[in-house]
């Protein structure tokens, strides 16, 4: 008896650990790909925040290029699909002409956003992508911030880089915008060196947290939280289960939600 009652306990512990797991996704959805090549879906565009949405999951990340002229647009990269150019090299008005596979177009930043702003219970994590100098990372966060200023949008987006220079200007235009230290491959910086960098939370690939699990508890301990990428098999969902991971991010979100949903029943 004892026994069974212990396994219910487990059970039921596993199941209020996975509750809490959130769950972000990756650029969207990234469903065009060459097995599903008709999809809508491209990354990073409207079809894909719109699907995203749809799922009820905690938020969509997305991406921030610079172009070379100066103007930020909502792109991955580097290179664009069609004309095989890296999309900090050409204008604005060249990387908006491109259409990307499933027929859309990259989104500005306005009308990424106001398709956000139709659903606030969707969170907006913004990726702004590292650029060639400091002084053009500094020009993009100013513009993607003065978007989201504009808009009114700043409790409902999120952001993250790869960047501790753009960390530091992020706060620096707002000292409460959360910002989310991305880090992949096995050698990551630890909980302590983001703590110390004001970071609010860590964003670590499965090559570096898998490796560092103790760096989930020591975030937590320093108030910060911890997401995990790229997730898009349940057996890292339960790895991310059993270590208290807070957050997901997926390119396939509605099948890990799915998943998660699953082990509610």
């Amino acid at each position: 008896m004892k026994k069974i009652v212990t396994i219910a306990l487990m059970a039921l512990c596993a199941i209020s650990l996975q509750a809490q797991i959130k769950v972000v996704g990756h650029r969207g959805v990234r469903f065009n790909t060459p097995s599903e090549p008709q999809t809508p879906y491209y990354e990073n565009t409207i079809p894909a925040l719109k699907y995203c949405q749809s799922l009820g999951i905690y938020g969509a990340e997305f991406d921030i290029q610079l172009t070379a002229d100066e103007k930020i647009i909502v792109f991955h990269g580097t290179n664009v699909p069609g004309i095989d150019k890296n999309i900090q090299k050409i204008t604005f008005e060249e990387a908006r002409a491109v259409v990307l596979p499933g027929g859309s177009r990259m989104p500005t930043l306005e009308e990424y956003l106001a398709q956000g702003k139709k659903c606030p219970e969707t969170k907006l994590i913004i990726e702004i992508k590292k650029q060639a100098t400091p002084e053009r990372e500094t020009i993009a966060v100013e513009q993607v911030m003065a978007v989201v200023r504009k808009m009114k949008m700043q409790k409902q987006v999120e952001y993250t880089t790869f960047s501790d220079w753009m960390v530091q200007e992020i706060h620096r235009i707002d000292p409460k915008a959360k910002v989310l230290w991305l880090e992949s491959g096995v050698f990551v910086h630890d909980p302590d060196y983001c703590y110390a960098r004001h970071y609010d939370a860590i964003s670590y690939d499965m090559d570096g947290l898998m490796n560092h699990p103790d760096y989930i508890d020591r975030a937590h301990e320093l108030g910060m939280e911890v997401t995990l990428w790229i997730v898009n098999d349940n057996e890292v969902v339960d790895w991310a289960i059993r270590h208290g991971v807070d957050y997901v991010s997926s390119d396939h979100p509605e099948k890990i939600k799915e998943y998660l949903d699953s082990l509610k029943e």
